[in-house]
């Protein structure tokens, strides 16, 4: 007895397999994302989309803030309160500390009344920090570190030197 049986076509077994495993690959990705969607969660209100701020181009947002535990402790040396303040007010991930300005405008030049205006307005992409946020005590101690001679360009948080001058 011989069975007559045809022979399993291996490469259009592999190729079914291959559509049924990409198929299936397809549909788990698009019910991901269909799930995941901000639209199928219960964070939509009558108004729309609530879970972050949306900002509107043109418009000014104060500064509120990073959110962080306020760590700062007066020494009474104003230089130094305001190198603490430059870099806890966030001032340093924009301004640079010695390589030049990173996204905002380099602090070395600048006047103290124009340092005072552009914190309080917040111009181009700067965000305006309030009084509120930053006070004025603590906008004249960051001012008198960018006036002082251990400013930006020369020191770094930990207070050491990078650009020592030259006797």
């Amino acid at each position: 007895m011989s069975s007559s049986s045809k022979p399993i076509n291996k490469a259009a077994l592999s190729t079914v397999v291959a559509i049924i495993t990409i198929s299936g690959l397809a549909f788990t990705l698009i019910g991901i994302v269909i799930s995941r969607s901000p639209y199928t969660h219960g964070n939509l209100s009558p108004q729309g989309y609530s879970r972050t701020q949306i900002a509107i181009v043109g418009e000014e947002y104060p500064f509120e803030g990073l959110g962080l535990a306020n760590a700062f402790a007066p020494t009474g040396d104003s230089v130094q309160d305001g190198r603490v303040l430059f870099f806890q007010y966030g001032c340093r991930s924009c301004h640079g500390s010695g390589t030049g300005a990173i996204v905002g405008d380099d602090l070395d030049d600048v006047s103290p009344s124009e340092v005072r205006r552009e914190v309080r307005d917040g111009p181009g992409g700067m965000p305006a920090y309030s009084a509120s946020i930053l006070s004025d005590e603590d906008l004249e101690l960051i001012i008198a570190f960018l006036r002082s001679d251990t400013s930006v360009s020369s020191q770094t948080m930990d207070g050491e030197a990078t650009n020592p001058p030259l006797n």
